[in-house]
């Protein structure tokens, strides 16, 4: 009568060796393995082993199994979602690329300071950025002398402007217009009835002479040896 519980010792015993063998072996194939045909074909080696050699007279519980499947199933997608944005990353850097190399002899406005000139022939145009609308923008411009005159832009509307010298009005203390073959420097200010105070981005324009590729995404080569990444581009023309 004592010859079946030993042989039940035995054979739970071997089983779960077995079963440790089977583990240590599958843990080590998963560790190797990174794809998830690799880690479904491991699991599925662990499963049919514990199987195998489980112990009759305590099989493995349904409940438990469920468990591992669901575990499994969990995993598997979750490493398929990786790859599915990976993916899905790649061919948006490839169209950003592709569409950044379209800008090139273009212009662009990106952030940074301007210059106007009263200089026949010179640059008389400015840009700015604003984020929520503003009765009165004041644009102060500085003379190389660092004289400064400040005229007023009504009723601006949030977004992306380009103006001329011509747009400025109510001049203070004089018309700048009036002095000849001078340069300024332009800057911007505006505070609403309200009392918010809207925020200003001064932009100058550039033309792309080319585009390069880094790993952290397209980059303009602008004149006069700038750069410009498209985070910094707000209008192309």
């Amino acid at each position: 009568m004592s010859v079946l519980p030993v042989m039940t010792q035995r054979s739970s015993a071997a089983a779960n060796k077995a079963s440790e063998a089977a583990t240590s072996n599958s843990a080590t194939s998963a560790t190797n393995g990174s794809s998830a045909e690799d880690i479904m074909n491991n699991f599925m080696q662990l499963l049919v082993a514990q199987m195998q050699n489980q112990d009759p007279t305590n099989p493995m519980d349904n409940n438990q199994l469920t468990t591992q499947l669901a575990q499994f199933n969990t995993a598997a997608g979750v490493q398929q979602l990786n790859g599915t944005v990976n993916s899905v990353g790649m061919l948006v850097t490839s169209m950003q690329q592709m569409n950044a190399a379209e800008w090139v002899g273009r212009q662009v406005l990106v952030e940074g300071d301007t210059t106007v000139s009263t200089a026949q022939g010179g640059n008389n145009q400015f840009a700015l950025s604003v984020d929520q609308d503003a009765s009165d923008v004041t644009v102060t411009l500085t003379d190389d002398a660092g004289n400064a005159y400040t005229g007023k832009l009504k009723d601006v509307k949030a977004g992306v402007h380009e103006y001329t010298l011509d747009d400025l009005s109510d001049f203070e203390p004089s018309d700048p217009r009036t002095v000849s073959d001078t340069n300024f420097t332009v800057s911007y200010s505006a505070t609403n009835p309200d009392g918010s105070t809207p925020d200003i981005v001064s932009l100058k324009k550039s033309k792309v002479d080319s585009v390069s590729f880094t790993q952290t995404g397209a980059v303009l080569q602008l004149g006069n040896d700038e750069t410009a990444t498209l985070a910094n581009v707000y209008l192309i023309e």
